[in-house]
């Protein structure tokens, strides 16, 4: 309940504001009618704001959206997995743009989506869409730590639409000579990704107290730098018999607690470009598309592309040519893929599947990493057998229509002649007798039968017909008069006879 006091000539109003707590607002009222006026719909304000019904103030307009993003990075950013990404993103787009000169207070989901459109011309879709999540997680967070009491503007920022393209994985014919093809001290690495799928950083941090021989499993615990995964809990994975003899050597090349360590001993830095470790494996295991032939001459710069590596000589400088293999645009976490595709194919349980991979949902497993080869769609549909296909007889002439027109004529001799053969020519009368029949038929013949001509009596095909048919009707009732005028006459020159 809101009430006034009276303090140095100044009446003051104590309300619940917003957030809940209660505040002293000095007015300038100049009676205690009018004060309490002005309480009670202050604290009607501060309700509506609370229940969401009106936007709540800010003070000093909130500050500004570059100062609430480097709030968010310093206070929680930096304790999550990927920080180094999203701080390098935020700071070179947001923090400094014209979005982030804009004040709290006057962030709409308009400008914000202005601001999007415009990085749409200088990023893909999907770093636009990165930049949108940024905006979203700050202003949740200042929204639940009471920074920012309004409802999140970027919940109504449509996403970009980002087309989906399968990533890459290694095939099974492809992963013994891509690591056969590998450096001496770069097999246990790449062996121990695609066995295990394990990601980049709980790679570099594997050390040695978690392998297990005995027990036959690795506990992944931590990733870089960090003492947690990214799915932020320590996990399990077997080992595979085959990766053992791999992480035994990697294991005794060591000289740290490390698994993988660098040259140094240390933990390999997160730069490390280990997909052209890969590529270059893949050129080498001949794991390739095609071959583009250059001219190794200085300056000439002559290439060209062939299926094959077979020598050639460059058509300006009779140079041979250097076959380059061109491989596919794979890279490291697409050995992550290789091991869920590689498992599915194999047979091996989804739910199995799911816990090698450490997903919190099989979906993100069958959806995003499990890619199937045609090859084996094609043993799993073949499962589909219902014996031989039904022969087709060489000498069938007749196709489907026709032989339902036969069946349906013979049906018809069999039975009653339909409703319109009595408008038919008769054999008995010859087309030149003048007998009353014979002219009755001649009239029908005039008027063409339309519709079914089964045992339902002849219709009209339109408006139009109908019409036509009528206006022929006069001129078949002058034909009948004029004959038999004719015959009157006929028979009055016979009585003069």
């Amino acid at each position: 309940m809101a009430s006034v006091y009276l303090k140095r000539e100044v009446w003051y109003l104590q309300v619940v504001d917003a957030g809940g707590r209660r505040r002293l607002v000095a007015s300038s009222a100049e009676t205690k009618t009018e004060a309490k006026r002005l309480a009670a719909e202050l604290e009607k304000r501060y309700e509506r704001q609370r229940l969401g019904l009106e936007v709540a103030d800010l003070p000093d307009g909130g500050g500004t959206v570059a100062e609430l993003m480097e709030w968010w990075i310093d206070g929680f950013v930096r304790r999550s997995a990927g920080h180094e990404g999203a701080i390098c993103s935020v700071r070179k787009h947001v923090i400094g743009s014209a979005l982030g000169a804009i004040r709290l207070a006057g962030v709409t989901p308009g400008k914000i989506d202005v601001f999007l459109t415009e990085k749409e011309q200088v990023l893909s879709p999907k770093s636009v869409n990165h930049l949108r999540g940024y905006l979203s997680r700050a202003f949740n967070v200042a929204r639940r730590m009471e920074r920012f009491p309004r409802p999140n503007p970027v919940a109504d920022v449509p996403k970009r639409k980002v087309a989906k393209h399968l990533p890459d994985y290694l095939r099974p014919h492809e992963v013994q000579p891509v690591l056969t093809a590998l450096a001496t001290k770069w097999q246990p690495l790449f062996a121990t990704a695609i066995y295990t799928g394990m990601r980049k950083g709980e790679l570099f941090a594997l050390k040695k107290s978690d392998v297990d021989f005995a027990v036959g499993i690795i506990t992944v615990n931590g990733s870089h730098d960090r003492d947690i995964p990214k799915s932020g809990r320590a996990e399990a994975i077997p080992i595979n018999t085959e990766l053992r003899v791999y992480l035994e050597r990697a294991q005794d090349a060591s000289r740290s607690e490390l698994v993988f360590p660098g040259a140094d001993g240390e933990m390999l830095p997160r730069g490390t470009k280990l997909e052209h470790v890969l590529r270059r494996a893949m050129r080498r295991a001949c794991v390739v598309t095609g071959y583009d032939h250059k001219c190794r001459r200085q300056g000439c710069g002559h290439a060209e592309a062939h299926p094959d590596a077979d020598l050639r000589r460059c058509p300006r400088c009779n140079f041979k040519l250097f076959p380059v293999g061109q491989v596919r645009k794979i890279r490291f976490h697409h050995l992550r893929h290789t091991t869920a595709s590689l498992l599915l194919m194999s047979g091996a349980d989804l739910a199995a599947v799911q816990r090698i991979m450490r997903h919190q949902d099989p979906r993100l497993t069958t959806e995003v990493y499990a890619h199937l080869a045609t090859h084996y769609l094609k043993k799993e549909i073949d499962r589909l057998s219902f014996g031989p296909p039904v022969a087709v007889p060489a000498d069938a002439s007749l196709n489907s229509s026709e032989a339902a027109g036969a069946e349906e004529a013979s049906a018809m001799g069999a039975g009653t002649a339909p409703f319109t053969t009595r408008l038919l020519p008769d054999s008995d009368h010859p087309p030149g007798s003048t007998s009353r029949g014979s002219r009755k038929r001649r009239e029908f013949q005039k008027l063409r039968v339309v519709g079914a001509t089964g045992f339902e009596p002849a219709a009209f095909r339109s408006r139009t017909e109908r019409a036509t048919r009528l206006r022929h009707a006069p001129k078949l009732r002058a034909g009948k008069f004029n004959t038999a005028k004719r015959e009157v006459r006929k028979k009055k020159d016979q009585c003069r006879e």
